[in-house]
């Protein structure tokens, strides 16, 4: 029987220990690698004219509003984009869609803005269409929406009657998908121009562009109200906010000055983290692959583009 001395028998286990761990470390490394790395070059989104955007938090998927179609655009990378759903456009106002929204449910609902007359939700279906939930005021200017639930969303909305300042507030939509219908109920007004909307826990933030603040309150205090509310706290003061997403852990994100994005942190305190946008619009938050998904939507004739951050 052959035998090693035993020299080379510490020899032979030292080196198999180092290649052990060099294993060990190789994987450890590669895999949180693989997890947190994200390729930020921007995404060109050529002949689209983006808005809103959200992500599916189940499998990544990411969803635009694009304007140039009345569309929903989808990609499963972020960065491929198709056609998902085209949104039906009435005639005279122009297309402006806005923020997207997955319900509990998984319902995607899509916001169209309708310039005072022809304003409206719709439960997205993918290439069954989109179909416009029945109810909602079309007077009123929606941009922001926010799901709490599996039948229920908060909408931001406004009204501009001439050159009188623009008035708005946050309606309760309780909606049956599969009927395509909703109710209306305002939970909060005397606001100027209310944009972006997020829920995080009990805690609701609205952007007020007209005011340059964003302003907190309890929802249930909101739910419970017989009456809207006038009054909420002001949590952050930033120049011309937008629309809105949260990262689940206390922190925002939204347009910020001329052409930035901002982080407002949970205390309040607002920080420029990107800037150089056309002009930035819609957010989407993807905790799960640490991306930030921010709309650059350039003047018409220009080239927008979806720019893609660290989520740190």
């Amino acid at each position: 029987m052959f035998r090693l001395s035993t020299a080379t028998s510490e020899r032979l286990v030292r080196c198999l220990l180092q290649v052990l761990i060099a294993g060990v470390i190789a994987q450890t490394f590669g895999c949180a690698s693989s997890s947190t790395a994200t390729d930020t070059t921007p995404v060109a989104l050529e002949g689209v004219r983006p808005n809103g955007v959200a992500v599916d938090a189940s499998d990544g998927a990411v969803y635009l509003t694009d304007d140039a179609k009345s569309s929903v655009l989808r990609s499963s990378d972020g960065r491929t984009f198709a056609p998902y759903a085209s949104i039906p456009q009435p005639p005279g106002p122009g297309i402006s869609l806005s923020q997207l929204t997955f319900d509990d449910a998984r319902n995607l609902l899509a916001v169209r803005f309708g310039f005072g007359s022809a304003s409206a939700v719709f439960d997205v279906k993918g290439a069954n269409g989109a179909i416009m939930l029945s109810g909602p005021n079309p007077a009123r200017r929606r941009l922001g929406i926010a799901a709490i639930g599996s039948q229920q969303a908060l909408s931001t909305w406004f009204v501009k009657e001439g050159s009188a300042p623009a008035t708005g507030g946050v309606s309760l939509l309780t909606y049956d998908a599969a009927a395509g219908r909703a109710t209306e109920r305002d939970l909060i007004t005397g606001m100027g121009k209310p944009v972006g909307v997020v829920v995080s826990g009990d805690t609701v933030f609205v952007s007020d562009q007209a005011r340059n603040v964003i302003v907190r309150a309890s929802l249930a205090n909101w739910l419970q109200s017989a009456q809207p509310v006038t009054v909420a706290d002001t949590f952050a003061k930033i120049e011309n906010p937008d629309l809105m997403a949260g990262d689940g852990q206390g922190a925002l994100y939204t347009h910020c000055k001329s052409a930035s994005l901002c982080k407002v942190a949970p205390d309040g305190s607002v920080n420029e983290i990107a800037t150089d946008f056309h002009d930035a619009r819609g957010v989407a938050v993807d905790p799960a692959r640490h991306r930030l998904y921010v709309v650059d939507r350039a003047a018409a004739g220009g080239t927008s583009y979806l720019r893609i951050l660290p989520l740190n």
